[in-house]
């Protein structure tokens, strides 16, 4: 399982055009097996990896162990909340948002699938960066990388309409990029000790 999301993370990160083409072709009912075999491990994986990474990072001869565990654990429950909550936050205002302003509607699911496979390089970039948690600085640098592959989801798997486009992928990049950050943000102002 875990193969194939490492194969569909790098299509969608280094060919997303034949990835977006790909994926239009499947038609998905509901959204349960994107759910169990893409959302649920991507997210599983960034949490882990928060754990290892802030497991031996922290890693100093005056910090007791239990102090670095406990800061993992707080890491894993902030990554894991950022993120799923993220992706609804932004998959919903999408929904809103495509029907209103872009004369397209998809529906609920495509919607959820799209704002998922969009974050591809958000997800990378997470996953990453949570294991090496000195290099928040990628984080940043490779966001830039996620607009394209949500304007090539928007011409191939959504079909925008061209005069639609650019303010389409503006927006929906600025979402995908932004929400799991703002959520993040979110948690530490409302709960200071995560």
């Amino acid at each position: 399982m875990y193969k194939r999301l490492f194969i569909l993370f790098f299509n969608l990160i280094s060919h997303p055009v034949q990835s977006w083409k790909e994926k239009a072709e499947e038609q998905d009912t509901n959204n349960e097996n994107f759910y169990r075999s893409y959302l649920y491990p991507v997210v599983g994986t960034i949490a882990l990896l928060s754990f290892i990474g802030i497991f031996f990072a922290g890693r100093a001869p005056n910090i007791e162990v239990k102090t670095i565990i406990e800061q993992a654990l707080k890491a894993v429950l902030r990554e894991a909340l950022a993120y799923f909550a993220g992706f609804y936050v932004a998959s919903c205002l999408l929904s809103l948002i495509l029907s209103k302003y872009f004369a397209c509607e998809p529906g609920k699911y495509v919607c959820e699938r799209f704002t998922g496979y969009a974050s591809a390089v958000v997800y990378a970039v997470a996953m990453v960066s949570a294991l090496f948690p000195f290099l928040v600085f990628i984080r940043y640098l490779f966001m830039l990388f996620a607009a394209y592959t949500v304007w090539q989801g928007a011409i191939h798997y959504l079909r925008i309409k061209a005069e639609y486009l650019t303010k389409f992928t503006i927006f929906a990049s600025i979402l995908i990029v932004l929400s799991p950050l703002l959520i993040q943000r979110l948690l530490l102002v409302m709960m200071p000790g995560l």
